[in-house]
């Protein structure tokens, strides 16, 4: 297996990991290495340089256990902006400010059934789905009509049809925004450009998850090879060593598939992003409960980094739908 990054992909981990380093807001300072515009197109004023170059910061972001999660929902949104048929003209101001991390835009209804009904006028009522927390410039809505049916829309959210209510969802910070007759507008999204938008929107999320397996199983390999039990390291008893070898050996292959996916996602051919969230949110979910009952009762306080990763995790392993339910639609698709 070659595991190795191209020249682009190196230089953009190291940035990554070099603003990881700094103080400061971390949307703001990775703008300043050009995220969240690196797979945005050019009419966003985005770098165009594909899946590809996401799934590196995203892993990354997974390694230090720094989600971002309005990164990552900022792209799923102008990913659903992409098309031709749809007007960005008014928005470049939003944009502009997004791609500076002082502004972040987020879809709502895409994770989960749509909470949000559309009325006479296109006016939108109605709560989201929990959010990342930030300054929100633009949302991407899906809501549901009268008949029954749902459309997407798009909202600029203001103070007097628009409220944000602040809170913690599993310890992670978050926001709900409340729909109070906002102004809507109709967006021509097609259900393929729907798929595609998610399907990006999943193998992103896979990313950050072997990123996160990745930092557990270090954290786990540390405190075998130090933490002694009857005279000698847990490490040399063959169950420990074993397990662990083998989940490092597993993300590696992953790793591959993830990989190859983004490769064909960006030449126009769909994979199974389901598939490939499934297995890498499976992976990650073994990774944190390993790391977890090695460090035994240390494991469990509060500030034990397995115990932080495992939290993390069993966030992030759901957020695009259960192993058990992606399976289930990569099986129906198949």
């Amino acid at each position: 297996m070659d595991l190795r990054l191209d020249p682009l992909q190196e230089r953009l981990r190291d940035a990554v990991d070099a603003v990881l380093t700094r103080t400061g807001e971390l949307s703001a300072q990775l703008a300043t290495i050009g995220v969240p515009t690196l797979s945005a197109p050019e009419r966003f004023g985005g770098l165009a340089l594909g899946l590809s170059a996401d799934i590196v910061v995203n892993d990354r972001l997974g390694y230090a256990l720094a989600p971002s999660g309005g990164y990552r929902e900022t792209v799923f949104a102008l990913d659903m902006l992409d098309s031709d048929d749809v007007r960005t003209e008014h928005l470049a101001e939003i944009i502009a400010d997004v791609h500076k991390g002082t502004r972040q835009a987020v879809p709502v209804g895409a994770h989960l059934p749509a909470g949000v009904r559309v009325k006479s006028g296109r006016r939108l009522w109605g709560e989201s789905e929990p959010l990342p927390r930030g300054d929100i410039g633009l949302c991407v809505v899906r809501a549901v009509d009268d008949d029954g049916g749902s459309g997407w829309y798009l909202v600029l959210p203001e103070a007097d049809t628009c409220s944000v209510e602040s809170f913690d969802h599993f310890g992670t910070p978050a926001s709900r925004l409340r729909f109070d007759g906002a102004v809507a507008e109709p967006l021509p999204v097609s259900a393929d450009h729907g798929e595609r938008a998610l399907a990006a929107a999943r193998l992103r999320q896979a990313a950050l998850l072997l990123g996160m397996a990745d930092r557990i199983l270090d954290v786990a390999r540390t405190h075998v090879n130090t933490r002694t039990q009857s005279g000698k390291p847990l490490v040399e008893r063959q169950t420990v060593a074993h397990r662990l070898a083998l989940l490092k050996g597993e993300a590696d292959g992953w790793r591959l598939l993830l990989h190859r996916a983004a490769w064909e996602f960006d030449c126009d051919v769909r994979p199974s992003a389901a598939a490939v969230l499934a297995v890498t949110a499976e992976h990650a979910q073994v990774a944190s409960r390993t790391a977890l009952q090695l460090h035994g009762v240390r494991g469990m306080l509060a500030h034990s980094m397995a115990a932080t990763g495992y939290r993390m995790i069993s966030v992030e392993s759901v957020r695009l739908g259960s192993p058990i339910d992606l399976w289930a639609e990569a099986a129906s698709t198949a």
